[in-house]
């Protein structure tokens, strides 16, 4: 049976609806595999296939050969945010002999962004801009606040705000909106719920508006406890108390696995490994079954 039949039997008997595998991250402990900072993860299930941002360059197919698996003709291609270390890649699917059939981005995607540095701003822009989009021929819806079904059990959600008062935008973060630079709020930000057995799962590339925020609201709109998180949580730079409270508040909120990698940091995935029974360390090459 191919892997696009789902739902399978394996490990006994049980069904699988949906496999993440995870193509780049910035650790692998795989020596077949590539790992750059940036992120990429390929969903299959359902009869279909979805290609979740794509590294800071076309490595992430490398990748998937190595590991037997094919992004090519997937269903969607979905963009969490305009950084450079989710888009690298687009170029390289889009070009594809066998591209995605479509692509969805969220609103303000291709407005340029920036990081505060010492001695200015370094931009950090998406590396797919809208006219290499538009050449492509494929494609693009913008994805807002209101679910956009890919499928029976998969969803997107974008237009996220922050409202945990931990969670506050970080100043450091830039976009320029009207010719002027403001703080990002990452309105942008698209996330990818699937529905399994045991509830949802959120499948988010940096969680810029906070982790907190995007469960909380995933939870709301879907009248749904989320069980199971994957992607990154940008707790990178975040403090002992901050990592601490988000810890305990994804635990209280029903989390029950929580595969966090890219930005969370060394320090929080540390805590996490410690603190939260159902971590793991989603890094190039894991693959995460939601039944």
């Amino acid at each position: 049976m191919s892997a696009l039949s789902w739902p399978i039997l394996f490990n006994g008997g049980f069904r699988m609806t949906f496999l993440i595998t995870t193509l780049m991250e910035n650790t692998s402990g795989d020596t077949r595999l590539v790992a750059q900072h940036g992120l990429s993860l390929l969903i299959e299930g359902e009869g279909k296939k979805f290609v979740y941002d794509t590294g800071q360059s076309p490595r992430f197919l490398f990748n998937a050969r190595a590991l037997g698996t094919d992004p090519a003709g997937a269903d969607a291609l979905i963009l969490s945010h305009g950084h450079w270390d989710h888009t690298g890649g687009a170029a390289a699917l889009l070009t594809s002999m066998d591209p995605p059939r479509a692509v969805y981005v969220g609103e303000g995607f291709f407005e340029q962004r920036y990081r505060k540095v010492e001695d200015g701003e370094l931009e950090i822009s998406s590396l797919l801009n809208e006219r290499a989009l538009r050449l492509s021929g494929v494609p693009c819806q913008v994805v807002g606040r209101e679910p956009v079904a890919l499928g029976k059990n998969a969803w997107l959600l974008s237009g996220f705000a922050t409202t945990d008062p931990q969670e506050a935008a970080s100043p450091l973060m830039t976009r320029m909106r009207e010719g002027m630079l403001v703080t990002d709020t990452f309105p942008e930000e698209v996330a990818l719920i699937l529905k399994g057995s045991e509830g949802l799962a959120v499948i988010s590339g940096c969680s810029h508006n906070g982790i907190v925020s995007i469960v909380s609201r995933v939870a709301e709109v879907f009248g749904e406890p989320v069980r199971r998180f994957v992607g990154g949580t940008h707790l990178i730079n975040a403090g002992d108390e901050r990592i601490a409270y988000t810890c305990r508040k994804l635990q209280d909120m029903g989390i029950r696995h929580l595969g966090a990698c890219h930005c969370t940091g060394e320090k929080a995935e540390s805590f996490f490994a410690t603190h939260f029974p159902g971590f793991y360390r989603n890094n190039v090459g894991t693959k995460t079954e939601i039944c």
